[in-house]
């Protein structure tokens, strides 16, 4: 006797959870990676007015940050794998209240790296690998629109949190800033996890995309099991190294650009506080479209195409913010567009491309390692463009370095032999 799926008709269709575990994952990212990886770069310049710390020092901790998430990813994946999802995500609700409260009674840097590193457990455990773990789960044929509307999270919480910071550093000051992102990180977190987040679609009775399972004595393997490969088999293809490299390269891009660019912007350029709240606004506000449109091109066309694409554009918002100019805002606003849409776009069409070749059974522990580098050569990102910064007193140097690794990494997926079938990888090794 095995599962085979078959597709609901009538009104039961109506009630499959998996749009409601879907708005919970929501609501879960949104606050996790909207607060903790997007808004808190924006009080480096409060930190460094407060404490006369350097551009080097007030980003360590956030280097420390994203080593610690990346290296609990791995662990994480295994545990999606074996034990609730759900209830890792409530750990990481709980953890990312802890550490924002932490954050807002700092005095020293040691106090902040203590706060970040319970931040980055936090993120591990509610970030980009449960979400896009479980969402994996209840999602197959739609997972690209899906994964789209998810990650598109991250960026409605970059629109929205910003200016709750903004606002609050005009009216109490970055530890009042910290303390309501940690009520509000509470608030949308738990009840989200809750009342709306289930492990798996068979508990309601059905399948993957909403359909329904029924026992059928044929011998046949459920089209609800995917076969996969095992994370032996993919550690030994060429595909999965190609992947983790151009990947990699993207991260390292994309981080630094997060962590980096309020400092750029709003001490280099001398863009106010206040202006800067905005444009960081209008960055995630145009990355929700970006992560809308590639999670649907991701449906649509190629995977490996799409996701050239979106490193193409993101390279050409590295580009536009070399020649940023403070005095001409249609510069700012335009970067502002393009990178958004570029960083956002590459980070879903990582996503969709990873499922797509390595859905299985292993596919957490895949996707954590995975996550695990990307993460690593993130924050080496991160302290290399703080160290280039430091040296030339400059961010232009780093900021070509990274226009000359988008290249690299659109060379890395090229390579790629994509006339083979993904499920055929084990074959290939």
């Amino acid at each position: 006797m095995t599962d085979v799926a078959t597709p609901i008709t009538g009104p039961r269709q109506r009630s499959f959870r998996g749009w409601w575990v879907l708005s919970g994952l929501f609501l879960v990212y949104a606050a996790s990676n909207g607060i903790l990886v997007h808004s808190l770069p924006l009080l480096y310049p409060e930190l460094i007015a407060t404490f006369g710390w350097t551009e080097a020092q007030v980003t360590l901790p956030a280097t420390i940050l994203l080593v610690v998430s990346a290296i609990t990813s791995p662990p994480v994946g295994y545990l999606l794998d074996k034990y609730s999802a759900r209830l890792l995500l409530g750990l990481g609700a709980v953890g990312a209240t802890a550490g924002l409260t932490l954050h807002a009674g700092i005095t020293e840097l040691w106090h902040m790296v203590v706060a970040y590193v319970v931040i980055a457990l936090a993120l591990s455990l509610s970030g980009v690998v449960a979400n896009m773990f479980v969402l994996s789960r209840w999602f197959r044929k739609l997972h690209g629109r899906a994964a789209g509307i998810l990650l598109t999270a991250s960026s409605l919480g970059g629109v929205l949190f910003p200016l709750v910071v903004g606002f609050c550093l005009q009216q109490g000051g970055w530890r009042i800033a910290l303390f309501v992102l940690a009520a509000l990180a509470a608030g949308l977190m738990l009840p989200a996890v809750l009342f709306l987040v289930r492990d798996r679609p068979e508990q309601d009775g059905f399948g993957h995309d909403g359909v329904a399972l029924h026992k059928i004595d044929d011998g046949s393997s459920g089209e609800n099991r995917p076969a996969g490969i095992s994370l032996a088999q993919a550690l030994r293809n060429r595909t999965f190294y190609l992947l983790a490299i151009g990947t990699a390269t993207v991260w390292f891009c994309i981080l630094a650009l997060l962590q980096h660019q309020s400092i750029h912007l709003g001490r280099d350029l001398g863009i106010p506080s206040a202006r800067l709240s905005v444009i960081f606004s209008v960055f995630f506000l145009s990355s929700m479209g970006g992560k809308l449109l590639f999670g649907w091109l991701g449906d649509r066309f190629r995977k490996e195409r799409v996701m050239i694409s979106s490193i193409v554009l993101l390279g050409l918002g590295l580009i536009l913010l070399r020649s940023a100019n403070a005095d001409n805002s249609s510069s700012l606003y335009l970067y502002a567009v393009i990178a958004g849409m570029g960083f956002s776009g590459a980070f879903t069409a990582i996503q969709v491309l990873l499922a797509h070749v390595f859905a299985g059974p292993s596919f957490g522990k895949i996707l954590a390692l995975l996550v695990l580098i990307d993460t690593l050569s993130g924050a080496l990102g991160t302290r290399v463009v703080a160290t280039m910064r430091g040296a030339s007193g400059s961010y232009l140097p780093a900021i070509d370095m990274m226009i000359g690794l988008c290249l690299g990494a659109c060379a890395c997926i090229l390579l790629i032999n994509w006339n083979r079938p993904a499920q055929t990888l084990e074959r290939v090794a």
